[in-house]
């Protein structure tokens, strides 16, 4: 019988994208695109649990955005808001389920984790044509006047849906569900080979 959570820490997490970037290469000397082996916690905390809220900074080392669409790192983490009581923490490859342990042990009080590492992956977008493939494929304005480095939005993307967050002048992260990585990522190829 097959073990659901094998011991053994040699085992690789397999990327999403292993098998499509092999046959739509997705670089040129415009944009890169590459897929991030991160973990992903979803956690949601009602802002009336203050102590829950000091025990993800006692464990993490931020305090949770505030300001709604917006982002915060360190050298280890990013909190990223997606709903005025819902955060998706990103973390280093296989670091998440003792991530999760920790601040269950610390938090008290009304609150939900959820591991949603197997449900989605990230894609780092950049180059002086990322800009113009995101405005070819979501309706959402991504101009930096008005999607300032930090910024974190849910919203429609190339008929699918995902989260996007601007990392750097021309440079940003896509969190999307895996069932529709491969489209997404042959999506941004296509658009990426008209920009």
């Amino acid at each position: 019988m097959m073990e659901l959570n094998p011991k053994d820490t040699n085992i690789q997490r397999c990327l999403s994208m292993h098998h499509v970037s092999q046959k739509h290469p997705a670089e040129s000397v415009h944009y890169s695109l590459q897929e991030m082996a991160l973990g992903h916690l979803m956690v949601r905390i009602p802002e009336t649990n203050t102590d829950a809220i000091k025990a993800i900074k006692s464990v993490i080392g931020l305090d949770l955005p505030t300001q709604p669409l917006s982002s915060v790192e360190n050298n280890h983490f990013v909190i990223n808001w997606i709903a005025p009581d819902e955060f998706l923490i990103l973390t280093a490859d296989k670091t998440e389920h003792a991530l999760e342990a920790k601040l269950r042990e610390e938090i008290s009080g009304h609150f939900a984790i959820v591991d949603v590492t197997g449900g989605q992956t990230v894609l780092s977008l950049s180059g002086e044509r990322a800009e113009i493939i995101l405005k070819k494929s979501s309706t959402y304005d991504v101009h930096i006047s008005y999607f300032p480095i930090g910024k974190v939005v849910t919203t429609v993307f190339a008929k699918s849906q995902l989260v996007m967050r601007r990392t750097g002048a021309d440079s940003f992260q896509l969190v999307v569900r895996r069932s529709f990585s491969d489209y997404i990522w042959q999506w941004i190829v296509d658009a990426g080979s008209r920009a």
